[in-house]
């Protein structure tokens, strides 16, 4: 007789939940990068900044700050993750679960016992004193009676675990998934309100972007303008010897050469 098992329901619970201490790894690598960025500095060329250059070189810090909120919000999702979630998944498994393992071992073991008295009982001479088949009858009937309490034992503790897999095991991961929905709503806050920095800090990105190109094709003119003069044995109005063409931001981010 194959008799239904709850474990089959919960197999790889063991696995599955220990992968959440893969995750405070993650955390830690992540504030590790938030760290890095808020740490991290731009070298500028020149003595002055203009205001996109300086946002840009703080976007970085922001970026970590950002990145040390979300991780302070998963943190406390993690802190809490063995006594709230794992325990009570442990328990559940070692408690409800190993409750029908015992109850099985019980039944199996009543059961070949009275299988064991019912051949006996078949194989018993009916020659033998009425007194001594009482006896045997008696004895049968009570293993009769061992084997049925094993049996009601067995399926009421299956039953048990069924019905506590729809409170006390879904409360429990209800409550995880509910921790998780909360970190999502709040990463989604954080990503909100830092939305219009973001926003801000692309078009300086890419204004800084334009003009950096506008300054190659000037300096890639001038380059050539410089070759063609030379090459031609012209005089050049900048100085080619004995001078270091030096590159100097103005404060309107244009660039020139002296």
């Amino acid at each position: 007789m194959r008799h239904p098992q709850p474990r089959s329901a919960l197999v790889g619970s063991k696995t599955s939940i220990r992968c959440l201490f893969t995750f405070p790894a993650l955390s830690r690598l992540q504030k590790q990068l938030a760290k890095h960025l808020v740490e991290f500095n731009f070298e500028t060329i020149g003595g002055s900044q203009t205001d996109d250059e300086i946002s840009i070189s703080q976007s970085l810090k922001e970026f970590g700050r950002l990145l040390c909120d979300i991780e302070e919000e998963r943190s406390k999702i993690l802190d809490t993750a063995m006594d709230q979630y794992i325990k009570p998944l442990e328990d559940f498994r070692r408690l409800q679960i190993g409750n029908v393992k015992t109850e099985k071992k019980k039944f199996d073991k009543e059961s070949t016992k009275f299988y064991q008295s019912q051949e006996k009982h078949l194989s018993m001479s009916c020659k033998k004193d009425d007194n001594f088949l009482k006896e045997a009858d008696a004895d049968l009937q009570l293993q009769r009676r061992h084997f049925i309490q094993a049996s009601l034992r067995y399926v009421k503790a299956i039953q048990e675990v069924h019905e506590r897999k729809k409170f006390e095991f879904v409360e429990t991961l209800w409550s995880f998934m509910n921790s998780w929905m909360n970190f999502f709503r709040i990463s989604y806050d954080v990503t909100r309100e830092y939305e219009p920095y973001m926003k801000d800090l692309q078009v300086r990105v890419q204004k800084t972007r334009d003009s950096f190109i506008s300054f190659c094709a000037e300096a890639e003119a001038l380059m050539n303008k410089i070759k063609t003069s030379e090459s031609a044995g012209e005089p050049t109005t900048a100085p080619t010897t004995g001078f270091v063409y030096l590159m100097e931001k103005s404060m309107f981010g244009c660039f020139f050469y002296h």
